[in-house]
């Protein structure tokens, strides 16, 4: 039986996807790109990011993030 990753592994994964699509501080990635991230722990990686302040979600658009100067350091 696998572990389940944390919520700080699963963060990783997500600013992981920014660093191999080449975005800078900045950039912006929406939700299709990340099919690589497991659906069921897509959510929590997200919300991880979001309080490690590696991503923001561009209002208005839940489906939007932006990788963040402290995100693209953490890469």
């Amino acid at each position: 039986m696998t572990r389940m990753p944390s919520d700080e592994d699963v963060a990783r994964q997500i600013i992981g996807v920014f660093l191999k699509n080449k975005i800078p501080s900045g950039g912006i990635l929406r939700r299709n790109y990340f099919v690589e991230v497991r659906d069921g722990d897509f959510q929590r990686g997200i919300n991880k990011a979001v309080a490690n302040d590696w991503i923001k979600l561009k209002p208005h658009d839940r489906y939007t993030y932006k990788l963040t100067d402290a995100g693209f350091t953490a890469i």
